[in-house]
């Protein structure tokens, strides 16, 4: 009987531990749930802290075991040299890419919605997690891109506003530069770019290359603008009498001075408010980015209320210090009318 229950006491402390780590992870868990809706990071940071609160919980309870002293340092070393392989290995395993993950997240390259070009890969960002990214494609598909693969390669983010279109036009030396490049920004003005401007990227033998540059707005309009921007540009040259054709063919073939310049078509019927087609490619990548935005205004919000909470422990007059709680009232209908919305576009 006393055997027995010396070795129910020996049990008691790793007992213990088993029951304290479960509820921490638990806890963790209920915090972080409480929280998801104002913190765009937050499955991150969630795992990451579960993680070191099993790692911890496992040392503390080969500690508590009742063993050997010897034996506790053997497994103790065991454990050691795994997470010493882990770390080795750590460029083409799973763990590569958690690493890979913590160091995307912290250096904050992207956000949900951002429209990145990673090697020949270009589309919008619809998840960002701890081993994975996602992105929705230019054909509206989506793609899993591991971390490791971004943290090893260059990712060009295009800035949601003000940012660069530009397309190339080689024509001959016979046309005048400048009434080119007045045509060319044309073009740009009525493709809905602002401030245009040209370069001569190339002086080739037989042709010259001009490259049109114009400042977009709002880059959720990204693709189909360049393809608006080719376009005019051929729309804007031929109405100013300027072929797009090469020397080269000119001189392969008798022509009897024809103009390849198709015949202008107006259309009777136009079209008015047509839906981008970014909007139908890219629909959970901006529902995401939709989703980003209202986390980052939480954030601002529950910033502010702490603010004035602040405030309100050193208010002295009573009619300031309900300015200040009807303010506060305010701030938290504001936030469960976004949290409801978060939830309804997640859902």
């Amino acid at each position: 009987m006393e055997q027995f229950i010396s070795i129910i006491k020996s049990l008691l402390e790793p007992t213990g531990v088993i029951i304290l780590l479960v509820f921490l992870l638990l806890l963790n868990s209920w915090i972080f749930n409480r929280i998801k809706s104002a913190q765009s990071n937050g499955s991150i940071v969630r795992k990451s802290i579960s993680l070191l609160i099993v790692f911890i919980g496992i040392i503390v309870f080969i500690l508590a075991l009742p063993i050997d002293k010897n034996l506790k340092g053997t497994i103790l070393s065991f454990l050691g040299i795994i997470i010493s392989a882990g770390i080795a290995l750590s460029s083409t395993t799973i763990l590569g890419n958690l690493i890979a993950g913590f160091m995307n997240n912290s250096m904050k390259r992207f956000r949900n919605g951002d429209l990145i070009h990673i090697g020949e890969l270009q589309g919008r960002v619809t998840r960002i997690s701890v081993f994975h990214t996602e992105i929705q494609l230019e054909d509206s598909n989506f793609v899993t891109i591991p971390n490791l693969y971004i943290a090893s390669n260059p990712v060009k983010l295009t800035r949601q506003n003000n940012t660069v279109i530009s397309t190339s036009v080689s024509l001959g030396y016979d046309v005048s530069r400048t009434l080119i490049e007045e045509a060319l920004k044309e073009a740009a003005i009525a493709t809905g770019l602002a401030d245009p401007y040209v370069y001569i990227t190339e002086l080739g033998d037989y042709s010259v290359v001009y490259k049109i540059h114009g400042f977009l707005e709002d880059s959720g309009k990204f693709f189909s603008t360049g393809s608006l921007l080719n376009g005019k540009v051929m729309d804007m040259l031929h109405e100013k009498g300027i072929e797009i054709v090469s020397p080269s063919f000119m001189n392969q073939r008798k022509v009897e001075k024809k103009m390849f310049i198709p015949e202008h078509r107006l259309k009777e019927n136009k079209v008015v408010d047509e839906i981008a087609p970014e909007e139908l490619i890219f629909d959970e990548a901006i529902k995401s980015g939709e989703i980003q935005k209202k986390k980052d205004i939480l954030k601002r919000l529950n910033e502010k209320k702490l603010s004035m909470k602040e405030r309100l422990k050193g208010t002295r007059g009573s009619e300031e210090a309900e300015e200040i709680k009807a303010y506060i009232a305010r701030i938290d209908k504001l936030k469960e009318k976004i949290e409801l919305s978060i939830k309804e576009q997640s859902d």
